[in-house]
C-alpha cells in the first residue's frame, strides 16, 4: 500500500510538471482577433493560441502557416467568406503541429517550407524524445516545394522572401512578404515590447543566435506578426 501511495504521489509531481512545462505558457500568448488587419488587406485568423494570415490577390489567396484545428478555422474562414479551394500557396514556417493541421482545407495549394525543415517531417529528426513532426494528409493536387535561405517566391501580384530562423525547429524560417511585412512564426516570443527564446523549443542556444542576428532588423519593416503574439510593437 505505501509503495502504490508513493507512486501514486510521483505520477502527481511529474503530471505537475508537465502542466507547468507545456501548458502554463500558453497562458501568455496573445492572438490577434480573427478579422482585417488595420491598415493592410492581410487577414488574420485566430485559431485558439495562435494565428494563421491570408493575404489576397484577383488569383487567389496566399497563406501563411496553417493552425492547430481545421474545424475551427473554417468556421472562421466561411464567417469571412474565404473558398480554400482559392488558396494557391501555404508557406510554412515550421511543422509544428499547431501550424500545419489545416492543410487539408485547401487542397489545390502548394505547401512551402524551408529545405532544412524536410528533416522534421521525413523521420530523420525526432521533435522531441520519440515524437515526430507530420504533416495532414494532402490532396493528389497539392505538392511540397523546398526553399533555400533568401529565395523568393513570386506569387500573384506579391513577392514572399524566405528567412532563415533555425531554433525552434531545425528548419524554422520567417517570411518577408513584399519587403514590409515580415512573418516570423515561433522565431521568438514577446514579452511587452522585448523578444525572447519561444517556449517548446528544440534548440535554445540556436533561438538566441536567432533572435541576436534579427533583432536590429525588425525597425525595418512596417508590421512584425508572430503565430501567437501578434504583431510586435516597434514604435
Amino acid at each position: 500500500m505505501y509503495f502504490f501511495g508513493a507512486a501514486v504521489g510521483i505520477c502527481f509531481i511529474v503530471l505537475v510538471i508537465l502542466l507547468l512545462i507545456y501548458v502554463f505558457p500558453m497562458r501568455f500568448m496573445h492572438p490577434l482577433a480573427s478579422g482585417r488587419v488595420e491598415g493592410t488587406d492581410i487577414i488574420a485568423i485566430k485559431n485558439r493560441i495562435n494565428n494563421l494570415f491570408f493575404i489576397p490577390s484577383d488569383e487567389g489567396w496566399t497563406v501563411i502557416d496553417a493552425g492547430s484545428d481545421a474545424k475551427l478555422v473554417k468556421q472562421e474562414m466561411e464567417q469571412l467568406s474565404i473558398d480554400g479551394c482559392r488558396v494557391k500557396c501555404v508557406f510554412l514556417t515550421h511543422t509544428d503541429y499547431d501550424h500545419v493541421a489545416s492543410i487539408p482545407l485547401f487542397p489545390n495549394a502548394t505547401i512551402y517550407m524551408s529545405e532544412q525543415e524536410q528533416q522534421m517531417i521525413d523521420g530523420s529528426t525526432n521533435r522531441q524524445f520519440f515524437k515526430k513532426n507530420t504533416l495532414p494528409k494532402l490532396s493528389d493536387s497539392n505538392k511540397i516545394q523546398y526553399l533555400q535561405d533568401n529565395e523568393v517566391i513570386e506569387i500573384h501580384k506579391h513577392k514572399v522572401c524566405i528567412i532563415k530562423a533555425p531554433g525552434h525547429t531545425k528548419g524554422a524560417a520567417m517570411y518577408l512578404l513584399d519587403e514590409k511585412y515580415l512573418f516570423t512564426g515561433d522565431a521568438f516570443k514577446i514579452t511587452g515590447n522585448d523578444i525572447s527564446v519561444h517556449p517548446y523549443t528544440m534548440d535554445k542556444k540556436q533561438a538566441q543566435e536567432t533572435i541576436y542576428g534579427i533583432k536590429d532588423e525588425l525597425k525595418k519593416y512596417e508590421k512584425v506578426f508572430t503565430a501567437h503574439y501578434g504583431f510586435l510593437k516597434l514604435n
